[in-house]
């Protein structure tokens, strides 16, 4: 019958595509992982000053400087091929922190780079493995892991240290267990080497590169996404201490700040589905501003009993900026490579770009006493964002 000749086909196809989805969603689940799980024991890890700042700022640096390795080893390696090696850095990185505290500071490098090359290659491995006409949904689902990785990584952390024996000892091992997610995705990841052999190495590639560093859009995409990180890692960080200066008791403020990420979750998922139904996004890019801009005047200056409203608000725009952002890379591309290319530079600049975000409101903050000035200083980048991004949304291609 035709049946015992199409259903071997028919499942096989059916297996690959399984073990295509499972493997995306892994390697999303840990490109946060990293830089979550140290916050939580930062007290217990007893590291000195140079440390801390290392262990804390030197991540987003990397994040940006080692964009553009993802790129050439996406042209050497191809996408598949090209993640499975960063997933062995990401592997030996989380592992390496197990050692002590200079193992953490050697091992939250070597990681920050596998994530550098990733942060790049996943968008355009969507656009590749998944086809244009299913990018709302992918970067959808892929935004909303990112948002679960980091929302598991803060909150096992701790209990995995005090389970392990709520010692020094047991705050540097429990970073080091983190090495078990990704060694579970390098390997849920091994299938994916053989559909990379079939189709070439740095597939996608066709006619002239485009110099995006010369592209108005391009720029706009790398300003929206930049300055969208910035606002979020600022208020990671500064968010707590905002509302226990407006009177806030810790609990509250833990709790509040817990409600902007769960909302920043929410908008990382459906913001790309919106996207995909249009060409245009120039309404998109504005209404992400106005409600980053809302929610920052409101968690500041609006009654304190609303601030879990404001916080939400906030949380919203965060998330649907940055999920945005990523779409933009493969949306307004005309390649595969271009895309690619974009990714690269958005991420290079932008996370460049916010590694002095927090390190500025921070100096405002000590200097001032109050958070008057950090704030009119984030809403005045926020308004100059409006300006400088809105092209981005513009229907056009790179």
């Amino acid at each position: 019958m035709d049946t015992s000749t199409v259903s071997p086909q028919v499942n096989t196809t059916a297996a690959q595509s399984w073990l295509l989805w499972v493997g995306f969603i892994l390697v999303s689940l840990n490109l946060r992982l990293i830089f979550t799980t140290v916050g939580p024991l930062l007290e217990n890890l007893q590291l000195g000053f140079t440390s801390t700042l290392l262990v804390t700022t030197l991540p987003l640096a990397l994040l940006g400087l080692f964009s553009m390795a993802g790129v050439r080893l996406r042209h050497w390696l191809g996408e598949e091929r090209a993640l499975f090696f960063a997933l062995i850095l990401l592997s030996i990185g989380c592992s390496v922190r197990g050692l002590g505290e200079s193992g953490l500071i050697v091992g939250t490098v070597v990681g920050s780079v596998g994530i550098a090359v990733m942060n790049v290659i996943m968008p355009v491995l969507a656009r590749k493995r998944f086809g244009p006409q299913r990018m709302g949904m992918v970067m959808g689902i892929y935004a909303l892991m990112l948002g679960a990785g980091a929302v598991l990584g803060a909150s096992v952390s701790l209990p995995l240290f005090q389970w392990l024996g709520a010692d020094r000892a047991s705050a540097f091992h429990a970073l080091g267990l983190w090495a078990v997610p990704a060694l579970l995705a390098l390997l849920l990841w091994l299938p994916q080497l053989r559909h990379a052999a079939h189709h070439g190495l740095g597939s996608g590639h066709s006619g002239p590169s485009v110099n995006v560093y010369r592209n108005p859009t391009a720029w706009a995409i790398t300003l929206f996404f930049g300055l969208q990180v910035l606002n979020l890692f600022v208020f990671l960080p500064w968010m707590p201490t905002l509302l226990r200066d407006r009177g806030t008791d810790v609990a509250t403020a833990a709790l509040i700040f817990s409600v902007s990420q769960l909302s920043l979750m929410v908008a990382s998922f459906f913001t790309p589905l919106l996207a995909a139904r249009t060409q245009d996004h120039r309404p998109h890019i504005t209404s992400v501003i106005l409600l980053c801009l809302a929610g920052t005047l409101g968690l500041m200056y609006a009654p304190l009993p609303s601030a879990i409203v404001w916080a939400g608000v906030l949380g919203f725009g965060q998330g649907a900026g940055l999920s945005l952002g990523t779409f933009l890379f493969v949306a307004k591309a005309a390649s595969i490579d271009t895309a690619t290319r974009i990714s690269a530079m958005a991420q290079t600049v932008g996370y460049l770009i916010a590694v002095a975000g927090p390190l500025v409101v921070g100096a405002l903050y000590q200097h001032s006493g109050d958070w008057n000035l950090p704030v009119l200083l984030l809403v005045g980048i926020l308004l100059i964002e409006l300006i400088v991004a809105l092209p981005a949304g513009r229907n056009v291609k790179v």
